[in-house]
């Protein structure tokens, strides 16, 4: 699907899951080289950048799944991708009306809209860090309430999650770097500007995944301390039992040999001398128990 939108002399190409002769035809359209052509009918496994003579070819993942290749042009952006990305429908929505980049008028070419476009990406991602930020809060709250088994899984879940960032972003800083090498080469010195305040925007957003990172390591090890505390004091419980009840358990299997030579058998009220017997053995092992402050 082709989406087409044109503010002043610069147009924007947003492709979802493109088929091959739509990129074959939108390639001659606007003369991509055929290996770009060729990368940009599906996902890449890394990020990168790459300066052509009428274009700057980059691939940004902000998530494993969610990849977008731009193709910046002096008056054209393609935003390439293979799956619906909110941001950029927002911003579609917003781009139409003119609002965002009203205020660059007169000085407005592709490489701003790759910035406004690529800081509301950004935005998203950091508020899915406050979103992640809040779980840890809760977690944190449930941890202390005693739901340290309900929290494994949910920390595991958010694990899954923080290491999806990384995963995505690790690569950004170099990308953007080199970006602004190849951005200021291909439009002015002027939009450097642009690209470190991107730059700017990525480090803001790589410090707030490090900072849920070390919140997330030390509710983990919270959780497995307290776990590891619970169970121990699960064992030391059924310790204790075994303690108070193994000489009771010996008596009854040491008077059910049912031997003549055994005391009290032949007695009517033997059953009743060994069970009292039992008790007593017992209440005299938990007063052990008791008195080493093992209960």
């Amino acid at each position: 699907m082709i989406k087409q939108l044109k503010y002043h002399n610069v147009t924007w190409i947003d492709i979802q899951a493109p088929s091959k002769d739509e990129l074959e035809s939108i390639g001659k359209q606007y003369d991509l080289h055929s290996l770009v052509t060729q990368e940009l009918t599906e996902p890449s496994i890394r990020s990168k950048v790459d300066l052509y003579e009428n274009y700057i070819y980059v691939i940004l993942h902000f998530s494993p799944t969610q990849e977008i290749d731009f193709v910046i042009g002096q008056d054209f952006l393609m935003t390439v991708h293979y799956e619906p990305i909110e941001s950029l429908l927002e911003f579609s929505q917003i781009f139409e009306t003119k609002a965002t980049v009203e205020k660059a008028r007169g000085q407005f070419h592709a490489g701003h809209l790759f910035y406004y476009i690529t800081r509301g990406l950004y935005t998203s991602l950091e508020n899915g860090l406050n979103e992640i930020n809040r779980d840890l809060r809760s977690v944190e709250k449930r941890i202390f309430h005693g739901e340290e088994k309900a929290m494994v899984t949910t920390l595991a879940n958010i694990n899954r999650d923080l290491l999806d960032f990384r995963w995505a972003l690790k690569a950004h800083k170099e990308i953007l770097t080199s970006l602004e090498i190849a951005g200021v080469d291909f439009f002015n010195q002027k939009f450097g500007y642009y690209l470190r305040s991107l730059t700017g925007e990525y480090e803001k957003i790589w410090e707030g995944l490090n900072t849920n990172r070390e919140v997330f390591d030390e509710l983990k090890s919270t959780n497995e301390s307290l776990l590891s505390i619970k169970t121990n004091e699960t064992m030391k419980m059924l310790t204790v039992i075994a303690f108070i009840f193994l000489p009771v358990s010996l008596i009854g299997n040491i008077f059910g040999l049912s031997s003549s030579q055994l005391p009290f058998l032949d007695r009517p009220d033997g059953f009743f001398i060994v069970t009292g017997i039992m008790a007593v053995v017992a209440l005299t092992m938990a007063v052990i128990a008791k008195a080493n402050r093992w209960l």
